[in-house]
């Protein structure tokens, strides 16, 4: 006799139909699937909302964390950012360009620099915080605050166990010699 699932399967969903709810569905994935249809909506509005007053993303979290912290090393952003350093470096240019930050040598290393917001970027900061205020009451407004706490404890502990996951799949990549045999 089968054993029950401490796990039981979720209800089949049709995929979304229309063209508010259209996008990826994997069968194998719905979680994943609506995971993904939500990150992506957000993003669209965030940008939309951010183009309003000319930050493109990430910009207004290198704006944000300036604010709230003062000067920073650029590799304190880049870990922030969770992006590649070249990616980081392409957008803290941008954002030099456009006045909002500078950056200068590090007087504690000489190879780093640090990144310092400017009056001008700190003068964005209001309406950043404004456009994240709207893009959060239009995503979530429909859900009561245990409903919004219960969310956030559900992500953080899907998040938690993917980085716990990667963290054992690199030490696993790390034991792997360049010729394929594991060491013992």
């Amino acid at each position: 006799m089968p054993s029950a699932s401490l796990n039981p399967p979720l209800p089949e969903r049709e995929p979304p139909s229309g063209r508010h709810g259209t996008g990826v569905h994997v069968s194998e994935a719905p979680v994943g699937s609506a995971l993904l249809r939500l990150l992506r909506a957000h993003a669209q509005l965030g940008t939309a909302l951010l183009a309003r007053i000319g930050v493109p993303p990430p910009q207004e979290l290198v704006l944000l964390r300036l604010e709230e912290l003062g000067t920073l090393p650029q590799g304190d952003l880049v870990r922030y950012l969770n992006r590649d350093r070249s990616t980081t470096s392409a957008t803290l240019q941008a954002m030099e360009r456009a006045g909002l930050i500078t950056r200068s040598p590090s007087r504690s290393d000489r190879r780093a620099l640090d990144v310092s917001i400017t009056d001008a970027g700190r003068a964005l900061c209001p309406a950043v915080r404004d456009a994240w205020a709207e893009l959060e009451e239009t995503a979530f407004s429909h859900l009561s605050s245990d409903d919004r706490a219960a969310l956030i404890a559900a992500m953080d502990a899907s998040q938690q166990a993917l980085a716990v996951t990667l963290e054992e799949r690199s030490h696993d990549r790390a034991s792997v010699p360049s010729d394929g045999r594991r060491q013992q």
